[in-house]
Protein backbone atom coordinates (compact mmCIF):
# COMPACT_ATOMS: atom_id res chain seq x y z
CA UNK A 1 0.00 0.00 0.00
CA UNK A 2 2.63 2.81 0.69
CA UNK A 3 4.54 2.14 -2.78
CA UNK A 4 1.23 2.77 -4.47
CA UNK A 5 1.08 6.48 -3.33
CA UNK A 6 4.51 7.66 -4.38
CA UNK A 7 3.72 6.53 -7.82
CA UNK A 8 -0.53 8.15 -8.18
CA UNK A 9 1.76 11.64 -6.55
CA UNK A 10 4.04 10.73 -9.33
CA UNK A 11 1.17 10.34 -12.03
CA UNK A 12 -1.10 13.36 -10.98
CA UNK A 13 2.33 15.41 -10.73
CA UNK A 14 2.56 14.41 -14.56
CA UNK A 15 -0.84 14.92 -15.19
CA UNK A 16 -0.66 18.60 -14.08
CA UNK A 17 2.76 19.06 -15.94
CA UNK A 18 1.01 17.67 -19.27
CA UNK A 19 -1.77 19.83 -18.66
CA UNK A 20 0.60 22.88 -17.83
CA UNK A 21 2.86 21.79 -21.00
CA UNK A 22 -0.34 21.50 -23.33
CA UNK A 23 -1.56 24.86 -22.56
CA UNK A 24 2.32 26.87 -22.77
CA UNK A 25 2.87 24.42 -25.90
CA UNK A 26 -0.74 26.39 -27.54
CA UNK A 27 0.31 29.76 -26.77
CA UNK A 28 3.88 29.40 -28.37
CA UNK A 29 2.12 27.71 -31.24
CA UNK A 30 -0.88 29.66 -32.14
CA UNK A 31 0.63 33.30 -30.48
CA UNK A 32 -0.34 35.08 -27.65
CA UNK A 33 -3.69 35.23 -25.74
CA UNK A 34 -6.11 37.65 -27.93
CA UNK A 35 -6.52 39.41 -24.82
CA UNK A 36 -2.74 40.72 -25.19
CA UNK A 37 -3.01 41.27 -28.31
CA UNK A 38 -5.03 43.61 -28.67
CA UNK A 39 -4.34 47.20 -29.00
CA UNK A 40 -5.77 50.41 -26.92
CA UNK A 41 -9.07 51.90 -28.31
CA UNK A 42 -8.78 54.43 -30.22
CA UNK A 43 -11.03 57.34 -31.51
CA UNK A 44 -10.96 59.30 -35.06
CA UNK A 45 -12.66 62.30 -35.86
CA UNK A 46 -12.17 62.65 -38.95
CA UNK A 47 -13.80 65.51 -41.60
CA UNK A 48 -13.72 65.92 -45.14
CA UNK A 49 -13.77 69.05 -47.00
CA UNK A 50 -13.62 69.74 -51.01
CA UNK A 51 -11.04 72.56 -52.46
CA UNK A 52 -13.93 75.32 -51.96
CA UNK A 53 -13.81 74.19 -47.69
CA UNK A 54 -17.05 72.96 -47.95
CA UNK A 55 -17.85 70.32 -45.18
CA UNK A 56 -18.54 66.92 -47.32
CA UNK A 57 -18.13 64.44 -44.17
CA UNK A 58 -17.10 64.61 -40.45
CA UNK A 59 -17.35 61.20 -38.85
CA UNK A 60 -16.57 59.48 -35.72
CA UNK A 61 -15.02 56.45 -36.03
CA UNK A 62 -13.95 53.80 -33.29
CA UNK A 63 -11.08 51.69 -33.92
CA UNK A 64 -8.17 49.43 -32.12
CA UNK A 65 -4.63 50.35 -32.24
CA UNK A 66 -3.00 47.23 -34.53
CA UNK A 67 -5.94 46.64 -36.82
CA UNK A 68 -7.77 48.24 -39.78
CA UNK A 69 -11.32 50.28 -39.80
CA UNK A 70 -13.20 50.28 -42.62
CA UNK A 71 -16.32 52.99 -43.33
CA UNK A 72 -18.69 52.83 -45.95
CA UNK A 73 -20.83 55.90 -45.95
CA UNK A 74 -23.84 56.24 -48.70
CA UNK A 75 -25.35 60.01 -47.87
CA UNK A 76 -28.50 60.92 -50.14
CA UNK A 77 -29.70 63.87 -51.28
CA UNK A 78 -30.73 65.90 -48.50
CA UNK A 79 -32.35 68.91 -47.46
CA UNK A 80 -28.92 70.59 -47.32
CA UNK A 81 -26.45 68.00 -48.32
CA UNK A 82 -25.37 66.78 -51.42
CA UNK A 83 -24.85 62.97 -52.43
CA UNK A 84 -21.95 61.07 -50.94
CA UNK A 85 -20.64 57.86 -50.98
CA UNK A 86 -17.52 57.63 -49.70
CA UNK A 87 -15.18 55.06 -48.50
CA UNK A 88 -12.53 55.26 -45.83
CA UNK A 89 -10.03 52.36 -44.42
CA UNK A 90 -7.70 52.93 -41.45
CA UNK A 91 -4.39 51.29 -40.23
CA UNK A 92 -3.45 52.47 -37.10
CA UNK A 93 0.09 51.61 -36.06
CA UNK A 94 1.90 52.62 -33.19
CA UNK A 95 5.86 54.54 -33.82
CA UNK A 96 7.24 54.87 -30.12
CA UNK A 97 5.64 55.54 -27.09
CA UNK A 98 2.47 57.50 -27.96
CA UNK A 99 2.56 58.53 -31.41
CA UNK A 100 0.86 56.80 -34.49
CA UNK A 101 1.51 55.94 -37.95
CA UNK A 102 -2.31 55.90 -40.12
CA UNK A 103 -2.44 54.74 -43.36
CA UNK A 104 -5.53 55.86 -44.92
CA UNK A 105 -7.05 54.58 -48.39
CA UNK A 106 -10.04 57.43 -49.20
CA UNK A 107 -12.66 56.73 -52.16
CA UNK A 108 -15.15 59.37 -52.66
CA UNK A 109 -18.21 58.89 -55.69
CA UNK A 110 -16.42 55.55 -56.79
CA UNK A 111 -13.06 57.80 -57.73
CA UNK A 112 -10.23 56.00 -58.11
CA UNK A 113 -9.19 55.69 -54.64
CA UNK A 114 -6.42 58.09 -53.03
CA UNK A 115 -3.93 56.68 -50.43
CA UNK A 116 -1.23 57.26 -47.97
CA UNK A 117 -0.12 57.42 -44.70
CA UNK A 118 0.17 60.27 -41.91
CA UNK A 119 1.91 60.45 -38.72
CA UNK A 120 -0.10 61.20 -35.62
CA UNK A 121 0.13 62.71 -32.41
CA UNK A 122 -2.96 62.29 -29.85
CA UNK A 123 -5.11 64.78 -29.46
CA UNK A 124 -2.95 66.68 -32.47
CA UNK A 125 -5.02 67.81 -35.71
CA UNK A 126 -3.17 66.73 -38.81
CA UNK A 127 -4.77 67.85 -42.14
CA UNK A 128 -3.57 66.22 -45.56
CA UNK A 129 -4.35 67.31 -48.99
CA UNK A 130 -5.53 64.69 -51.18
CA UNK A 131 -5.22 65.22 -55.01
CA UNK A 132 -6.44 62.63 -57.44
CA UNK A 133 -8.88 62.00 -59.58
CA UNK A 134 -12.10 64.56 -59.59
CA UNK A 135 -11.06 67.42 -57.14
CA UNK A 136 -9.11 67.82 -55.16
CA UNK A 137 -9.92 66.96 -51.25
CA UNK A 138 -8.41 68.10 -47.30
CA UNK A 139 -9.17 65.08 -44.65
CA UNK A 140 -8.32 66.41 -40.96
CA UNK A 141 -8.13 64.03 -38.87
CA UNK A 142 -7.62 63.44 -34.95
CA UNK A 143 -6.87 60.76 -32.80
CA UNK A 144 -7.18 59.91 -28.91
CA UNK A 145 -6.65 56.57 -26.87
CA UNK A 146 -9.92 55.84 -24.97
CA UNK A 147 -10.17 57.63 -21.77
CA UNK A 148 -7.59 60.31 -22.36
CA UNK A 149 -7.51 63.32 -22.22
CA UNK A 150 -7.96 64.21 -25.68
CA UNK A 151 -10.53 61.56 -25.97
CA UNK A 152 -12.80 63.31 -23.80
CA UNK A 153 -12.27 66.48 -25.48
CA UNK A 154 -13.10 65.15 -28.89
CA UNK A 155 -16.59 64.12 -27.26
CA UNK A 156 -16.97 67.66 -25.95
CA UNK A 157 -16.34 69.39 -28.83
CA UNK A 158 -18.43 67.07 -30.79
CA UNK A 159 -21.50 67.53 -28.27
CA UNK A 160 -20.87 71.23 -28.44
CA UNK A 161 -21.37 70.80 -31.88
CA UNK A 162 -24.33 68.96 -32.50
CA UNK A 163 -25.89 71.21 -29.77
Amino acid sequence: MASRFPKRALACACAVFGLFAGVLGTEVVFGERESSLRGAALLFSIELRDDAGALLANPLLVGEEGRKLHLDLDRPMGTHSEPLRMSLELDPRPVGPTDLCVGYRLSVDDDEPRSGRVGLSPGQPRSVRLDGPGEPLRMRLVVARAGSPEFSRILRARRARLG
